[in-house]
C-alpha cells in the first residue's frame, strides 16, 4: 500500500473511532437515572403513642334509706280514740280476736282498692248496757263487766250489691283477759258496730297503718 493511502485510512479509523465514543457518551447521557418513583419508598417511621386507657366512671355506692320505725301510741283509758280512714268504704274480708300476754288484739282485714290499703274510718268509745241491734233494735247481750263499742265508718262486710264479703264469725270468746266477749251490733248503710266486754276497765289504742289493709286494736286492763 502506498503511504498516502496509509495515512487516509488512519485517518478514516481515527474519525470512526471518535464518532463511536460520542455515540456511546450520548447514549449514557440520554438513558434515564433512577427516578423517585423507582428507588425503594424509604418511610420514616414515627414512634406510636403511647397507650392510654380512661378508668370507668366510679358508680357511687347506693344509698340505704333507713326505714322509719313506727311506734304505737299510748293507751287511751277511759276516753274515746279514733282515726280517719284511707277509702270512704272499706269491705271486711277477715277478723279475729285474741287474748295474749294481758293484752287483747281485735284485728280487722279488708279487702283492698285497687292499689291502695283500704282501712275505714274508725271510732272507739267506753259503752253502757244494755245493747241493741242495729238497725232491728232487737236486744244484745253480750258478757262482761266493762264495755266499749267500736264503730267502722264505712267499715261492712257486704259490696256495694249487699253480697257479703266476709262471712265468717260474729261473736268471740277468746277466754282468758281482757277481752271476755265481742258481738256484731249491726252492719246498716256501709256502718258496722261492736260490742266488746272486757273483765274491767280497759285502756285501747289504735296501732299505726302498716301499708296493709289491716285495723289492729290492742285492750289492756291497768
Amino acid at each position: 500500500m502506498r503511504p498516502d493511502a496509509r495515512r487516509r485510512f488512519s485517518g478514516t479509523g481515527r474519525t470512526i473511532a471518535a464518532l463511536a465514543t460520542a455515540a456511546l457518551l450520548a447514549a449514557a447521557c440520554a438513558s434515564p437515572g433512577p427516578t423517585a418513583s423507582t428507588l425503594p419508598a424509604q418511610t420514616a417511621s414515627s414512634p406510636a403513642p403511647p397507650s392510654t386507657v380512661t378508668p370507668a366512671p366510679t358508680q357511687p355506692a347506693p344509698t340505704t334509706v333507713p326505714t322509719p320505725v313506727i311506734s304505737a301510741p299510748p293507751f287511751a283509758c277511759g276516753e274515746p280514740v279514733g282515726r280517719p280512714g284511707t277509702v270512704p268504704r272499706a269491705q271486711i274480708s277477715g277478723l279475729s280476736v285474741v287474748n295474749a300476754a294481758g293484752l287483747g288484739r281485735i284485728t280487722f282485714t279488708f279487702r283492698p282498692s285497687g292499689n291502695v290499703a283500704a282501712v275505714p274510718e274508725v271510732e272507739i268509745r267506753p259503752a253502757t248496757p244494755p245493747f241493741s241491734k242495729d238497725p232491728s233494735g232487737l236486744p244484745l247481750e253480750v258478757a262482761g263487766t266493762a264495755f266499749v263499742e267500736i264503730v267502722l265508718h264505712g267499715g261492712t262486710a257486704l259490696d256495694e250489691s249487699y253480697q257479703p264479703t266476709y262471712e265468717g264469725p260474729v261473736d268471740f270468746a277468746p277466754g282468758g283477759g281482757p277481752i271476755v266477749e265481742m258481738k256484731r251490733a249491726g252492719d246498716f248503710e256501709a256502718v258496722s258496730s261492736w260490742v266488746v266486754g272486757l273483765d274491767g276497765p280497759s285502756c285501747v289504742r289504735i296501732l299505726p297503718f302498716d301499708g296493709t289493709s289491716r285495723l289492729v286494736i290492742e285492750l289492756s286492763t291497768p
